[in-house]
């Protein structure tokens, strides 16, 4: 099976590395300040994306298809609600005076 393989994993890593590096990317394109909480708060955020398909997919083998696909609509929902915030705070700039 290729989920149970080191090949697998493998890609995760790799795909996680260059969402890092991308976003790292585009935080200094932009100019953004990005601190460490930041960072964590965006890794949190991928972490959840992550786990919705995960969730996903294990409801998807447990032939449980109706609660997979309404899981995976919540939990896209949520990050897209929580995503959109946390790129605009990140975003911002700060107002002094």
């Amino acid at each position: 099976m290729f989920f149970n393989s080191g090949i697998f994993w493998f890609l995760m890593g790799i795909l996680f590395v260059l969402v890092v590096a991308g976003f790292r990317a585009c935080a200094k394109d932009r100019r953004w300040e990005i601190s460490w909480w930041k960072a964590a708060l965006g890794i949190l955020w991928y972490c959840l994306f992550m786990l919705t398909f995960y969730a996903w997919g294990t409801l998807i083998g447990e032939n449980e298809g109706v609660a997979g696909f309404r899981i995976l609509i919540l939990g896209l929902f949520i990050c897209l609600v929580s995503g959109v915030c946390l790129w605009r705070w990140m975003a911002a700039k700060r107002r002094i005076g």
